[in-house]
């Protein structure tokens, strides 16, 4: 949908008339605003830093509240082309008790809290991980300086067996830094320096005290979470929160609440609990990928929606399609930022990357016309052009989101520069339609040869010192803390003889706190002792049913505390016979006996390099007596059949082996069908539950009456049919799932 455009006496501010009318934006035509449309206004500042820039958009969208130009929070909006312009802005923002929603998985990831998070689940999913040990390490809560993450750079190299440099020796010096980069390098992982090696065993190097109490402090808590690595990632994720602290930091730190950073919290949480809804074998290695990719894309790989929170809502011009704010800000309208020269599917350049040829859309994207460096190059070119023109299009979407107001800014600096960055394109149509309307707010000088972010910045102490207001407080209260449980261990009471008595109100406020603290501690105490109820999952295998049944207390433990199976011979076993026997009534029937049936080939067997001498022997056997048996001259109706079937509120789901039709009698009462389940075991482990489910949801799914349904086992080394007497029917079956009724035996 196109959304209402600024209503201004000239051109468009993305392209004149004949631009819009050419053929890169082919019927589109001049985008006019609807009649009776309010005027707009569109305004331009230039500057030159980064900071400046974000300090200025921070003041404007303030002012704009204060004096009455939007009538809410939620009527502005701060559309950036990049993630990483998110965090800047954000804190900026909130700084002035301006409320904020990031809107968006991507943005959320650049804040200093969720990389904490990312960085701690990236350690105990990769032990060398050292970038991300050492933003803890540095961080506000761990505090460690330089000199001893040297000595623990030094003691990592140590316990790698590497070469050592003699220019390190000397603690001091600015070698001794040159193994904590060493060990932070991007190089292959099996020659990288573990620094998390190095945090377990510190050695006996001269660490302050305070450092070496906190790697410990530090590696014990990491260690802790590895043991719970095989929790689902959502509660995986929790747990960390709750260890580091951080849901109480963002609760009782007043700056925090005021600024909502819990809801931000929350909005992460939310993210990860979609992206297991998605993927239902959700592990902690995908999450990681997944977020890296959000954060390295930025292209939205997840669509979400603006709350009717009363905030300025902070996001990606990607995701601001089909919605539309009074003011819209977009920052960093510069070459290189937006449009974006990035091309990233170049398939002759990155291996990643589907050939151009193989994609869906092949027709309508550039080909590489021949394997020559000339068309090699030609073929880049074309990229590069089609890159441009999906900006150009990302742009007629930024611009057309604001109803009133749009406001183009742009900066020449920032600290990771060597040269400037010129105005876009877009930045400069922006301009001069503020200068045709004296809305040029903020204009800055041509840049000059030197980034001034760098020349210009005082030294800085590194780690930055946490705030010394703050930090005086919290040593306060903790103090306030010990004390109180000294005099509790000396008197038995919490009360400070000396303290002047608290008024009424004080006490009542006391009392809620304590109440809250009791409730707390009792759920805390409750979860850790005594039974725990465990829900049924919505959706079951049959399999999951059939050990429900077996065992309700050994399924109800692996529900609350799943854990890794180990791989099964047997199990791995019966899944290359039921491989073959699909590959065998696939191809058909063999004709000239079963040596001429290829599909016995060992070779061609799936898992062939998985397994040993005796499988493959046992293997063939197994198929041989199949193709021999009562069956292997049998076409069957349906084969690995998939099913789902609606059983006491809960999908249950699984796959039947084999299906035969037979021919109906109504005198003799023959089935219509008959369900096939093959044991290829040696040992009798048949579960007539298992045929139960299997006749139930062939019944249902063909509308027939359960009777109507033979079902059997089939033992394929001994060619025998077992044939239960009694099957389980529909509402034994939903006892089982209900816990009405004792396992069957």
């Amino acid at each position: 949908m196109l959304s209402r455009p600024l209503r201004t006496e000239t051109r468009s501010v993305i392209a004149d008339d004949t631009a819009l009318a050419s053929n890169e934006f082919p019927g589109l035509g001049l985008l006019r605003a609807p009649e009776r449309t309010p005027p707009g206004q569109v305004r331009a500042a230039t500057f030159e830093t980064w900071p400046e820039e974000i300090s200025w958009i921070g003041d404007v969208i303030a002012g704009l509240r204060a004096g009455g130009d939007v009538p809410h929070w939620a009527d502005v909006a701060v559309l950036t082309r990049r993630n990483a312009d998110i965090a800047p802005l954000y804190a900026e923002l909130t700084a002035r008790n301006v409320p904020v929603e990031i809107v968006g998985l991507g943005g959320l990831l650049h804040l200093p809290e969720i990389l904490d998070i990312t960085a701690t689940l990236r350690l105990i999913d990769d032990v060398t991980a050292n970038p991300e040990l050492i933003r803890l390490l540095t961080g506000p809560r761990w505090q460690v300086g330089p000199r001893d993450l040297a000595l623990l750079g030094r003691r990592a190299r140590e316990l790698a067996r590497a070469a050592r440099n003699p220019a390190d020796e000397e603690p001091g010096s600015a070698a001794v830094l040159t193994s904590l980069e060493r060990a932070v390098a991007d190089v292959d992982p099996t020659e990288v320096v573990s620094l998390l090696d190095a945090l377990d065993s510190p050695g006996e190097a001269a660490y302050s005290p305070q450092a070496r109490e906190r790697f410990s402090r530090l590696s014990t808590e990491l260690a802790w979470l590895r043991r719970h690595s095989d929790e689902p990632v959502l509660d995986l994720t929790r747990r960390v929160i709750t260890t580091i602290g951080l849901d109480v930091e963002v609760t009782a730190t007043p700056e925090f609440v005021r600024t909502s950073r819990r809801d931000q919290l929350g909005a992460f949480l939310d993210a990860v609990a979609a992206y297991v809804d998605v993927d239902g074998d959700a592990s902690l290695a995908g999450l990681l990928g997944y977020l890296q990719a959000e954060s390295d894309q930025g292209a939205g790989l997840e669509q979400v929606v603006p709350s009717d929170r009363e905030a300025v809502k902070l996001l990606t011009v990607h995701k601001a399609k089909g919605l539309e704010w009074e003011a819209v800000f977009l920052p960093a309208l510069m070459k290189g930022v937006f449009p974006s020269d990035r091309v990233t599917d170049n398939w002759v350049m990155n291996p990643a990357v589907l050939p151009a040829d193989l994609r869906g859309d092949a027709e309508s994207i550039p080909q590489l016309a021949e394997t020559t460096y000339a068309a090699m190059v030609d073929y880049k070119q074309q990229l590069s052009r089609q890159q441009l023109l999906a900006e150009d299009r990302l742009a007629y979407v930024a611009v057309t989101r604001a109803k009133r107001l749009l406001v183009g800014t742009g900066h020449s600096w920032r600290s990771d520069l060597s040269n400037a960055r010129a105005a876009s394109s877009y930045l400069q149509a922006i301009v001069e339609e503020a200068v045709r309307h004296n809305q040029l707010l903020a204009e800055a000088a041509p840049p000059g040869l030197d980034n001034p972010l760098v020349a210009e910045v005082a030294p800085q102490t590194w780690p930055v010192p946490l705030d010394s207001e703050a930090q005086a407080r919290r040593h306060d209260a903790a103090l306030d803390v010990q004390r109180a449980r000294q005099r509790f261990a000396d008197l038995g009471s919490y009360d400070d003889p000396a303290s002047e008595s608290m008024l009424l109100d004080d006490h009542e406020v006391v009392a809620g706190w304590d109440a809250d603290m009791d409730r707390l501690l009792t759920e805390a105490i409750e979860s850790r002792s005594g039974d725990q109820l465990v829900e049924l999952p919505a959706q079951l295998s049959t399999t999951a049913v059939l050990r429900l049944n077996a065992d309700p207390d050994a399924f109800a433990a692996e529900l609350a505390r799943p854990m890794p199976r180990q791989p099964s011979r047997s199990a791995r076993f019966g899944t290359r016979f039921h491989h073959w026997v699909e590959r065998y009534f696939g191809a058909g029937l063999p004709t000239g006996g079963l040596g001429q049936q290829q599909l016995l080939d060992i070779d061609d067997l799936p898992n062939r390099a998985d397994s040993g001498t005796h499988d493959e022997h046992e293997l063939r056997e197994l198929c041989e007596a199949f193709a021999a048996g009562r069956f292997g001259s049998m076409v069957p109706y349906a084969i690995e059949a998939p099913f789902s079937i609606w059983i006491a509120g809960r999908l249950v789901r699984g796959r039947i082996d084999a299906v035969y039709q037979q021919p109906m009698s109504s005198e003799s009462g023959v089935a219509r069908f008959q369900v096939v389940d093959w044991k290829t075991g040696r040992a009798d482990t048949a579960d007539p539950l298992q045929l139960a489910i299997y006749r139930l949801a062939w019944a249902e799914a063909y509308g027939l009456p359960v009777k109507e349904i033979d079902a059997i086992f089939y033992h394929v080394r001994t060619d025998e049919i077992v044939r239960p007497a009694v099957l389980p029917d529909r509402q034994v079956i939903e006892s089982i799932l209900r816990a009405q009724v004792e396992p069957l035996p």
